[in-house]
């Protein structure tokens, strides 16, 4: 199913409005379903763990692991990309991206039928030393993301790799790790603040303010070290979510909130919500709410949004609700613009 070519996109313009009156879309160890606070239903993959979503205008793909991505549409399900795929991205031209294990990127520009390889990255100063702990030992592509001011810029996280960057869709890379934990499991950009980037890592959360070129560690207010998943509020400057655990693979999990682009930290408490998720659940920011997807198949939401360093509630005394229940467990979510994934 793999046709690398020198592909550029063939049809696609300007970037597209965000996208905000449509369900999350949710990867599960039982397929992709769309979920809402008033309806869920599966869309496809049925029976295929699915650990990472991404979509826009009417496409979603969805990483298999071990399996490859597929895209689903109104047209069907189709198998786009053979191998062992771990993250996906659908660029703000509309180009589709795969990151792999071993850890490498691949890029159509003409929705799935060729793909490019990123061959540059082999050629990255450290990347023979890139590894996992786990046998085979093979270091992988655990987010893909796009600098908000920068439309040809491709930033991925790789466990254990650390953070690469591309400014040309990946023709050419650098790696921006001065001050990092390799161990990257999620970078975002603020797309607020240009040059403001946030790394979840097995060492904790770090801090970027210059694009990458040096990191700060965080620890203010964050009682786990364990990170892994990490979304930015798209509407609002400096908010954040975040979940880390006590050790691998996210066990022990919490829940925190910034306000201040992740410099200082507060744990998301409510009535409704777990005082300890056995392993760390997803969130994302869609709609002007906030979402926690847990391994429970539970689906959280509060639409509230505070003003200082208190506790995430969202409105009235206890502002989480209990929205909806899947009969899976739920590992990735997207909704239009940065999607995001707790598996590796």
């Amino acid at each position: 199913m793999q046709n690398h070519t020198n592909d550029r996109p063939t049809d696609m313009t300007s970037a597209p409005a965000v996208e905000t009156d449509r369900p999350l879309v949710l990867g599960t160890n039982d397929g992709v379903w769309r979920a809402s606070r008033d309806s869920v239903e599966r869309v496809g993959l049925a029976g295929k763990r699915v650990t990472h979503v991404a979509d826009r205008n009417g496409t979603i793909l969805a990483v298999v692991r071990r399996d490859g991505l597929y895209a689903l549409s109104a047209a069907g399900e189709r198998h786009l990309w053979s191998g062992d795929a771990r993250a996906t991205a659908i660029g703000p031209d509309g180009q589709f991206y795969v990151g792999t294990s071993p850890a490498m990127i691949f890029r159509s520009g003409d929705e799935g039928r060729t793909w490019r390889r990123a061959d540059k990255i082999d050629e990255l100063p450290t990347r023979a030393q890139w590894s996992f702990p786990i046998p085979p030992h093979q270091p992988h592509v655990r987010s893909i993301d796009f600098l908000p001011d920068a439309a040809a810029s491709v930033l991925i996280g790789v466990e254990v790799g650390g953070v690469v960057y591309s400014a040309d869709h990946g023709d050419s890379w650098s790696e921006r790790n001065n001050g990092l934990d390799l161990d990257v499991h999620t970078v975002r950009p603020d797309p607020s603040q240009p040059g403001h980037l946030i790394a979840a890592t097995g060492y904790g959360l770090y801090l970027s303010e210059n694009h990458g070129d040096s990191w700060q560690r965080i620890t203010k207010g964050l009682s786990r070290g364990y990170a892994v998943g990490l979304h930015v509020n798209p509407e609002r400057a400096g908010e954040v979510l975040l979940t880390a655990g006590r050790q691998p693979p996210g066990l022990a999990g919490h829940v925190y909130h910034s306000l201040d682009g992740g410099h200082s930290w507060n744990q998301v408490v409510d009535p409704v919500l777990p005082t300890q998720y056995a392993r760390v659940p997803v969130v994302l920011f869609a709609r002007g709410h906030a979402w926690i997807a847990t391994d429970s198949g539970q689906i959280f939401c509060a639409a509230a949004m505070p003003t200082n360093g208190t506790p995430y509630r969202g409105p009235g005394s206890s502002g989480w609700s209990l929205v909806q229940e899947l009969p899976t467990s739920i590992q990735a979510a997207s909704a239009g613009q940065s999607p995001s994934s707790v598996a590796y």
